[in-house]
């Protein structure tokens, strides 16, 4: 482990560093693994910078608690005389004052490896939570980056759906001019068309919000996938992954982790405060330069003193209070956490189970059997053996379904998420981080 002054010291230069060579966006289509994103998170999100300062105090503290007290100085000018000199006649600045040079240091008993455990632990604690808030925006982006390939591939779905809409209305213009259509048949072609380009707008608008939101939560301009199968393909990533982590693995959480932490730092402390009845006693060293030789007194000497306080009223009663309510407090919280992950985990496996279930049997059976009966109608309807409507409505269960697949993507894509949330998986620590974990 590097010498902690040194670290705060990469810590701060890692920061200026990063800031100088900030990209300039964040293209989804090439958008970097979980360990590389977090990474680039820490060094260009602003969402960071108060975390790098909490990091360089809890530093601070750590290399506060190695120094040694510093000691004192004392330099007096003792014995001016008042009135007649004794015996009379001495020369008042010669022949009677002494001058004291001496040092003093503070000895603390018992009380130096408690502050440096709790510090310690403070300062893991601090580099976890850090660490549990760069993990849970790193999903952030990841949820956001879902939600704008969701977008982009219903934007996809009906854009097709708009131009077989366009190529239908031709159709039955055409065949209304030949008086082989029906009017009301091309208002109800034209009014399909109006529809899906209705939808289609306010599915573009949705995109917009989307990549807004991304930009918010990544902290630079996301760019978004540019082709259906490109988000697609990163709506997919995620389910055909094994689990990183089991839900025995819980205790491996940054934010469980730091809680432990917390509670190391308490109970450090907690025995800090117990140990204040120890009276820390300060040694004094000097130098005494007497003049009043006429007395009879030694004319060079050195001294040695020591002064103990006496711990009768403030014996850390106030400070061992604090420290046991906040060890109690982190280790309920820890607990309680651990309990409901637990939970989740169970919940949101099922789910994920169930979603999985549907979307197989969407992709393998129902929108299969849907795509046929729109080819089939339509083939029918050009030929004029079925009607219009019936196609209408079946192009409409059609793309019904395809925007539900799209939506149980991003369904399933969540809840992958969320349970690498509530296990223990996620991306590993920045150098500036690990060091201090």
């Amino acid at each position: 482990m590097r010498p902690p002054s040194l670290l705060a010291c990469i810590v701060l230069l890692g920061a200026t560093a990063a800031w100088a060579e900030a990209p300039s966006s964040l293209p989804l289509a090439s958008l970097p693994d979980e360990e590389h994103l977090a990474a680039l998170l820490w060094e260009h999100s602003p969402d960071f910078a108060a975390a790098r300062s909490r990091m360089a105090s809890a530093q601070a503290d750590l290399t506060r608690s190695h120094l040694l007290p510093n000691p004192e100085a004392d330099l007096s000018w003792n014995t001016l005389p008042i009135g007649p000199t004794n015996p009379p006649g001495l020369d008042r600045l010669k022949e009677v004052p002494n001058y004291n040079i001496g040092l003093s240091e503070l000895v603390e008993l018992g009380k130096r490896g408690p502050r440096q455990d709790a510090a310690r632990a403070s300062l893991s604690a601090t580099a976890l939570d850090t660490l549990a808030s760069l993990r849970a925006r790193t999903y952030d982006v990841l949820d956001r980056a879902a939600e704008v390939a969701t977008s982009e591939v219903r934007l996809s779905q009906l854009e097709a759906l708009a131009a077989d809409a366009a190529k239908l209305s031709e159709l039955q213009r055409a065949r209304q001019q030949h008086g082989d259509s029906a009017g009301l048949d091309v208002d109800r072609a034209l009014l399909e068309e109006e529809q899906l380009q209705t939808s289609l707008g306010e599915e573009r608008a949705h995109l917009s919000d989307t990549l807004l939101a991304c930009t918010r939560t990544a902290g630079l301009p996301c760019e978004p996938f540019g082709s259906r199968d490109s988000a697609a393909a990163f709506l997919s990533s995620r389910l055909s992954r094994a689990p990183a982590a089991s839900a025995s693995n819980l205790e491996a959480r940054p934010d469980l982790r730091s809680l432990q932490a917390q509670e190391q730092s308490a109970q450090a402390s907690l025995t800090l405060a117990r140990r204040r009845w120890l009276p820390d006693p300060t040694v004094r060293l000097g130098y005494v330069r007497d003049q009043f030789v006429t007395a009879g007194n030694q004319k060079d000497s050195f001294f040695v003193g020591l002064s103990v306080p006496l711990t009768f009223f403030d014996h850390g009663q106030a400070d061992a209070a604090a420290a046991s309510a906040s060890l109690e407090s982190a280790r309920q919280t820890r607990e309680l956490l651990h309990a409901q992950a637990q939970r989740d985990v169970a919940t949101l496996t099922a789910q994920l189970q169930a979603v999985q279930e549907r979307r197989t049997r969407l992709r393998a059976q129902t929108l299969p059997l849907a795509e046929n009966v729109v080819k089939r109608l339509d083939a029918a309807v050009r030929a004029g053996g079925a009607s219009l409507q019936d196609l209408i409505l079946a192009r409409r269960s059609y793309s019904e379904l395809l925007l539900h697949a799209a939506d149980l993507d991003l369904t399933a894509f969540h809840l992958t998420l969320e349970l690498d949330r509530a296990r223990a998986a996620g991306p590993d620590a920045p150098p500036a981080l690990r060091d201090a974990l």
